[in-house]
């Protein structure tokens, strides 16, 4: 924007890419012309050297053969190069005759006139032997002029000069139509990217898939459906936390309330302390998975894991006891029977809140009086961890979505209040951290059995 008498105008951005592409291009191509033109040169220079020798070379066959067809009418050398003088006229060369002992004989070619008007440019003389067995000795001397040869090269290096130029400047018009009219979708996508609200679903306009910019529109789309369902996604994410944690929250608001009636003696305030304790267990858990799912995001799944080595089955022989209490209080067995060997490479924290959510749901939603078993063992290049209960089980079309965030199945709601629907998500995230699998299923005798898998450690 620029002011301009107290308001401000859009000032068209300039074609800076537009004008280096064409500015390289007729750079590009000006270099390509000069070293062509030179080698194009290089190569007429030596074709019209190669010409003009041959021509020469031909003056002096011609006078060759000529002295050889006339030799025997004459009868001696002198006598008949004495008529090829007065018979052969050369344009643009001239002809000497030298005898054996290096004098001139004659010039051939209209003598007279070549004294009074010499050859024009530089001037190259070849050498030739006459006729070794009939003329022994005497050699035939050609002088010819170069200036045709120079003329035309100079035609050629101005046909170079005028004509490399004037194509540059035509390929320079070309290319700055050309770049615009292919860097026009460009533009429109930058006009459309300016006009994009926050999760509003607009996206960039795209002319061709298949070609280069089709192909970066689609991965900046691609990249916008990935910021708006996260920026959904915390929305979501805020709003559920909100709604989680404002139930536990007013009940402690009534609670307390009550407590603080003037009515209320220590006594009467007891049951409603520990009711209170409850709720706020139950609100620092769910803080407690917020802030682990917030945690998760913010790693993302793609981050590589800072695992170590260690073994499974230690980690559940050391976490499951410390359910023991929780589970007699529901009257349920918790076992872990014989544990395998078990080795892998992974987060131990991690692993350890995994195994205690699951635990912890097996007895939440167990059957009381039931059984909960825990198993890990080593299967092929898989860590297998089963949590199996005998409670109410997850209905076929509920299995879907356990792991969503918030999500509570029906009969889970009607079992327990008190949950906020993040502990399976959570366990998701883990597991697929650890390049695994999780997925719930019938357990043997009812109830749910969660299987876990994750890859061994190599040995």
């Amino acid at each position: 924007m620029r002011p301009v008498g107290g308001a401000a105008v859009a000032v068209a951005p300039r074609p800076r890419i537009r004008r280096r592409l064409t500015v390289l291009y007729a750079a590009t191509l000006l270099v390509v012309l000069l070293a062509a033109s030179a080698v194009l040169r290089v190569a007429l220079d030596d074709a019209l050297d190669r010409e003009f020798d041959a021509s020469v070379r031909a003056s002096a066959g011609l006078v060759q053969q000529f002295f050889r067809t006339e030799v025997e009418e004459y009868l001696t050398v002198e006598a008949t190069l004495a008529h090829v003088a007065g018979e052969l006229v050369f344009e643009g060369r001239a002809i000497r005759l030298r005898r054996p002992d290096g004098s001139l004989f004659q010039v051939v070619g209209a003598p007279v006139r070549r004294a009074r008007r010499p050859l024009a440019g530089p001037v190259r003389t070849v050498r030739f032997p006459l006729d070794p067995e009939i003329a022994p000795g005497w050699d035939v001397e050609v002088d010819a002029s170069a200036a045709n040869v120079l003329a035309l090269q100079a035609r050629i290096d101005r046909w170079f000069a005028i004509g490399i130029p004037l194509l540059v400047a035509v390929a320079a018009m070309a290319g700055w139509w050309l770049t615009g009219r292919t860097l026009r979708p460009v533009g429109r996508m930058a006009d459309a990217a300016s006009r994009i609200a926050p999760a509003s679903g607009a996206r960039l306009p795209i002319d061709d898939p298949a070609d280069e910019l089709g192909r970066l529109g689609v991965r900046f789309n691609a990249l916008l459906d990935r910021l708006d369902g996260a920026i959904t996604q915390q929305r979501d994410f805020l709003a559920d936390a909100a709604h989680e944690l404002r139930t536990p929250i007013a009940r402690l608001r009534a609670r307390v309330e009550l407590a603080m009636l003037p009515a209320s003696d220590a006594a009467a305030a007891q049951p409603v302390l520990a009711a209170v304790d409850d709720e706020l267990r139950a609100v620092s858990r769910h803080i407690d998975e917020l802030l682990q799912l917030a945690r998760a995001d913010a790693a993302g799944e793609d981050t590589p894991l800072p695992g170590t080595s260690l073994f499974l089955d230690d980690i559940v022989a050391d976490e499951v006891p410390r359910w023991h209490a929780e589970a007699q209080r529901r009257t349920i067995t918790l076992t872990h029977g014989a544990l395998e060997e078990t080795p892998l490479n992974g987060d131990p924290v991690l692993l350890a809140r995994l195994i205690s959510i699951l635990v912890d749901n097996a007895i939440r939603y167990g059957r009381d009086g039931g059984t909960v078993r825990v198993s890990v063992r080593p299967e092929g290049a898989l860590a297998c961890l089963d949590v199996i209960d005998d409670g109410i089980g997850i209905p076929l079309a509920e299995r879907v979505r356990i792991f969503d965030r918030f999500f509570r199945g029906e009969a889970a709601r009607h079992r327990r209040s008190d949950g906020s629907g993040l502990g399976l998500a959570i366990a998701a995230w883990i597991v697929r951290r650890h390049r695994g699998t999780i997925d719930g299923h019938d357990g043997p005798s009812g109830g749910t059995a969660m299987r876990v898998r994750l890859p061994l450690e190599p040995r």
